[in-house]
């Protein structure tokens, strides 16, 4: 039956119809969460412009992300480490299946460097091009270096940060390049809203969030009724919980949108007066290329906390209020909130895009030396 699998997860090859057929100069390796997805889509997207020849391993999870992309890209096998006896044996041959496939891909292409992503899913890569003496790369999206990067930090020759301090990282040869953002947000126009109305938009993470679920009813619910009719909420929400917020809603009176996922977030960005979010890495590089007022609310159970720690050093050069859900009542986070939404001076003056702001660039001038070296 161990046989059967192993044989199955080598050679199944279902819906990689657009596998890697030509030579590359550059590997992309991404895939687990859009945290990590989302900046190797940002490179992909310049490097295409710049007609820079590259190519995508990634998982069936984020597969779904490149198919239709016209970029070539294989899925690989590869999975987190589980440490009951079956799963870590399940484990382990997977990530075997998928080193053994980054080895036949990386020789069939002989890329002359290959970037890792972060996430579980550049294990197999980096190694398997580090055996084949590939250059190779790593980005970190985060304010502390996750256990993958730190454990593949190893096994490259340089690794690039979205925060200059990064916790973890090694310093002797890690670059400050910031965390790219997909292009379509830089060449968005821009949406002054200057009427009377109160644009917020709630962005709760690739998972939604619960406690957002929760918390902005009430804090709406607080705010006097005239002030209610100024409100157009627009709010990324868990699927199961859509429901029971349109019904809130529309009681309260205000105008509202509610979605589980917005194809169109960047034109929500640029027309809200502020925003209310978790604080992935990504999301925060693109309130800080937009340049509005947050509210963020770091997640509890995030890996060695790294949602605060990002947080805590974009607080450094953007205008935000932090709010800790679990040290704080929720009495406390709706009087916060609701001072946010009475006062316009937190969020009148914020209609331009920070020009200042461009990671993207500093990622591809690296990758443009790396390349000229070889």
């Amino acid at each position: 039956m161990f046989f059967n699998s192993w044989i199955y997860i080598m050679f199944n090859k279902k819906k990689n119809r657009n596998v890697m057929k030509r030579k590359s100069n550059i590997i992309l390796s991404t895939g687990g969460s859009g945290g990590h997805v989302f900046p190797a889509i940002a490179i992909s997207d310049e490097m295409k412009k710049l007609k820079i020849e590259h190519s995508i391993l990634t998982d069936k999870r984020c597969e779904k992300f490149f198919s239709k992309r016209n970029i070539p890209y294989k899925v690989i096998h590869s999975s987190s480490i589980q440490f009951n006896p079956l799963s870590f044996f399940i484990s382990i041959l997977k990530i075997s299946a998928g080193l053994i496939q980054s080895l036949i891909y990386i020789q069939k292409l002989k890329p002359l460097l290959l970037i890792g992503f972060g996430g579980y899913s550049s294990v197999p890569t980096i190694i398997a091009a580090r055996i084949l003496r590939i250059s190779t790369g790593l980005h970190e999206q985060n304010a502390v270096m996750g256990k993958a990067n730190r454990f593949l930090s190893n096994f490259t020759e340089f690794d690039m940060l979205s925060y200059k301090k990064t916790k973890f990282s090694n310093v002797k040869k890690s670059i400050y390049t910031g965390m790219p953002v997909r292009n379509i947000l830089v060449n968005s126009n821009i949406n002054n809203n200057n009427n009377n109305s109160i644009k917020v938009l709630v962005l709760g993470g690739s998972q939604g969030a619960r406690i957002f679920s929760k918390i902005i009813p009430q804090i709406i619910d607080a705010l006097d009724n005239r002030f209610k009719k100024k409100i157009i909420l627009v709010q990324q929400s868990r699927t199961e919980d859509i429901k029971n917020l349109k019904d809130l809603y529309s009681k309260m009176g205000i105008k509202f949108k509610l979605k589980s996922f917005f194809n169109n977030i960047f034109e929500e960005m640029l027309d809200s007066k502020f925003i209310i979010s978790r604080c992935g890495s990504s999301t925060l590089s693109e309130i800080e290329l937009v340049s509005r007022f947050s509210i963020l609310f770091p997640l509890p159970g995030s890996k060695d906390n790294h949602q605060y720690e990002n947080a805590k050093q974009f607080s450094r050069n953007n205008k935000c209020l932090i709010l800790d859900e679990k040290k704080m009542s929720n009495k406390s986070i709706i009087k916060s909130c609701k001072n946010v939404f009475l006062n316009p001076n937190y969020y009148t003056n914020f209609s331009k895009l920070n020009t200042n702001f461009s990671p993207t660039n500093k990622f591809l001038r690296l990758i443009k030396k790396k390349l000229e070296r070889k």
